[in-house]
């Protein structure tokens, strides 16, 4: 038997199948926009379900949306709708259009609900399935709360599934429905819907968990079960067997040249708030009584096969130091993980390196409250492919090439959809990766689809970056920190400049909800776009907030909200982009405070059109911070620390100087002549910055002076002078109390 022949029904291109068969089946597949399924053909992951949207579907309720806001139930939604049953007989009543003997559905209910929804099959009730809000409803900024007192609410919706005892034809009507005593209210906002096949039996060269003392169905702890049979397997070269039923975990298990298979991520179901299985190389957790952790077994696993099994954790906040991960520690060597369903766990897969050799396949990935996948420092030749994310609450993807570069590591063929937080796929820092033929969709906060950076203390990027065959819809947002949009596809030098070679080709950007293409902080300096189509933007094409150098061909934008090219850093800012012809549709710019997107009739919306045609020329100075995200540049900077700190918006992040070689500047470029009479000089707003006085001038324009910064009074001074038209403006630094170099979170600039 093969990892995946559990599945007897056809499995499907999501967001890629062919125009004629989405025609046939009656679908509405989440990823893809009505009209736009070709551009998505052939890319994202082969799954075994056919999927269908709530508002596409019968009903009485309430179509909600579209809209494109975080922190709203149907901005949050698939496709930004979804369906609301408030009252007793409202419903959702889909027709399958192939057989199904199952089903998965996205839902919120109000926090502190719970309680059941009424199914239908054929119009005969099947059963009624609980609901609730524990997994779902964060609160308050990042890493989150669940007390709603901290504001901000988000993360709202959840899944559930069942199987339904029986076959249907297609033609049956399915019905989700309120009845008398179910919880309401109930917004649904997709199904999916397969035929899954029988449980596997046990091979026959296996040991069972239950042969150790493993019971399924109640709520002893099956961990030294687990770890007992997974020595006995190893020691007598056999597989390890998990039957049909549900196991509580009540710590990880180790693993090391050993396989695992269950008899099908529908049937073998391990859970409970420590359920993961980790190979070596686990970090500690937090090391108090309420976040236990494994002590960590040094070293790295090898030949490790995981198939055909779920774990459904109980984690229900993000605690970013306790390894509550589905998959974790160190897996190369060959080791296999494929066809298990993870959901409600902290991340689904968070790998340690350095390590080499791991696939990674097939995986349902759901309803995490961290990353759907991170390979964290110095993993390479990793393969992640035909992968099905949705509703992570950080990154999707992501390669962090934290202290040690990631490499040789390809993602591809995957499906990420709604990461609440973060982007649908990143890479940070590391050399020679590939992100290739993904369908992404929808994400929601401080983030896009696509993300290349040097950020978090990653390893500067090198090499080749490869960014190919990919399909990016409704993706980048409006920046709840920033407040200005954040692109489908951004390059973000927050560290330092990404001098590393980026070949982007054939690229689909969709229905973007800000700009498509973006570049921010430090200069991006060898970065290649060909054959990339931008359909849809709510304000760009282009969005130059850091000068980026390369070649463009065949970059070809339509239905763009506002101008082609935001830019107010001057008229050679796009320059270093070298014309290889076939490029059209970007060619207004536009400078000025930051407008609202335009969306047109047919791609998820409409706002209040523009009154005016988006500026051909440079306007009027604009108003607020001239500074905020300018190219800026320093004589030295220590690392962790560079000079984009001091123009991101952030006031915890920080510029550092070189220590002990003062004087030390910081030079801001605001990309045409402005007008400044004001400066507002921050340091982070934490207590731990004691009271410090720096000695700082402006070149050319006011003598040195001691400018105090006490964190009691916000850590703040302000520089004030007749007001003077400048391109640049510097700061030269030539003492500080507090520390042997120049220091400064924010140089906020204003004309009055």
């Amino acid at each position: 038997m093969t990892p995946s022949s559990v599945f007897s029904a056809p499995k499907f291109r999501f967001g890629a199948l062919a125009a004629a068969v989405i025609a046939a089946a009656g679908l509405t597949i989440a990823a893809v926009p009505a009209g736009t399924a070709a551009l998505a053909a052939g890319r994202g992951a082969t799954v075994p379900f056919l999927e269908q949207e709530a508002e596409t579907a019968a009903t009485n309720g309430q179509v909600i949306g579209p809209n494109r806001a975080a922190g709203t139930l149907a901005g949050e939604a698939s496709g930004r709708k979804a369906v609301t049953l408030s009252g007793q007989g409202q419903y959702v009543e889909f027709t399958l259009t192939a057989p199904a003997n199952s089903i998965d559905f996205r839902y919120s209910v109000p926090d502190s609900a719970s309680g059941t929804i009424s199914l239908y099959a054929g119009g005969a009730h099947n059963r009624d399935i609980p609901l609730t809000s524990k997994w779902a409803w964060y609160y308050g900024s990042y890493p989150f709360t669940n007390n709603p007192g901290d504001g901000h609410a988000h993360h709202f919706y959840d899944e559930t599934r069942a199987l339904l005892g029986t076959s249907y034809p297609a033609g049956t009507k399915i019905r989700l429905q309120i009845d008398a005593g179910d919880v309401t209210p109930v917004t649904v906002d997709l199904a999916d819907f397969e035929q899954v096949g029988a449980a596997a039996a046990r091979p026959a060269n296996s040991v069972s968990v239950t042969d150790y003392g493993a019971t399924a169905g109640d709520t002893s702890d099956d961990a030294g079960a687990f770890d007992s049979a997974v020595a006995a397997a190893r020691g007598q070269g056999k597989e390890v067997w998990i039957p049909s039923g549900t196991f509580t975990l009540g710590h990880h298990i180790t693993v090391d040249q050993v396989t695992i298979r269950g008899a099908g991520p529908w049937y073998s179901v391990l859970t409970g708030p420590r359920a993961g299985i980790f190979g070596k190389g686990e970090p500690e957790s937090c090391g108090t009584p309420t976040y236990p952790g494994n002590p960590a077994v040094p070293g790295v696993s090898s030949a490790v096969k995981l198939y055909d099994f779920a774990i459904i954790g109980q984690v229900d906040a993000r605690v970013d130091c306790d390894q509550s991960n589905a998959i974790g520690g160190a897996l190369g060597g060959g080791s296999v993980v494929q066809n298990l369903w993870l959901q409600h766990t902290k991340v689904g897969l968070w790998l340690d390196g350095p390590f080499d050799g791991l696939t990674v396949t097939g995986n349902r990935i759901l309803d995490q409250t961290a990353d759907g996948l991170n390979l964290h420092q110095g993993i390479s030749n990793v393969t992640v492919t035909g992968n099905f994310l949705r509703n992570t609450g950080d990154d999707g993807l992501a390669m962090w090439s934290e202290h040690q570069a990631d490499h040789h590591n390809t993602f591809s063929f995957n499906t990420v959809l709604l990461p609440i937080l973060a982007n649908n796929i990143a890479i940070y820092g590391g050399h020679d990766n590939t992100v290739s033929d993904n369908v992404v969709a929808d994400n929601q906060d401080q983030g896009g689809g696509l993300h290349i950076a040097n950020r978090f203390s990653a390893v500067p990027l090198s090499g080749t970056t490869t960014v190919a065959r990919n399909t990016a819809i409704r993706t980048g947002v409006l920046d709840s920190n920033w407040q200005f949009g954040v692109g489908a596809l951004w390059f973000d030098g927050r560290d330092s400049a990404i001098t590393g070679r980026v070949d982007v080709s054939d690229l689909d950007l969709l229905d973007n909800n800000y700009e498509a293409i973006q570049f921010i902080d430090s200069a991006t300096t060898d970065v290649h776009f060909t054959n990339v189509r931008i359909s849809g933007a709510g304000t760009f094409a282009w969005q130059i907030q850091a000068k980026p150098t390369g070649s463009v061909k065949n970059v070809v934008a339509t239905g763009i909200g506002r101008a082609g090219v935001y830019n107010c850093m001057g008229p050679d800012a796009m320059a270093g982009l070298a014309d290889q012809g076939g490029n059209s549709g970007w060619t207004t710019t536009y400078c000025g405070s930051w407008p609202a997107p335009v969306y047109g009739s047919d791609n998820g919306g409409t706002t209040t059109p523009p009154t005016t045609t988006p500026p051909t020329t440079t306007p009027t100075q604009p108003g607020g911070n001239l500074a905020l995200h300018k190219a800026v540049s320093a004589s030295g900077s220590q690392g962790g620390f560079p000079p984009g700190n001091a123009v991101d918006g952030d006031a915890n992040s920080y510029w550092e100087s070189t220590n002990n070689a003062f004087p030390q500047s910081l030079t801001v470029d605001f990309g045409s002549t402005v007008t400044v009479s004001r400066l507002v000089l921050k340091l982070p707003p934490s207590s731990a910055w004691g009271t410090r006085t720096q000695t700082i001038s402006v070149d050319g324009i006011k003598a040195a002076a001691s400018y105090t910064f006490n964190p009691a009074s916000g850590n703040t001074a302000t520089v004030t002078f007749p007001a003077t038209s400048q391109r640049t403006l510097r700061l030269t630094f030539t003492g500080n109390t507090g520390w042997p170099a120049g220091q400064l979170s924010e140089l906020e600039a204003y004309s009055s």
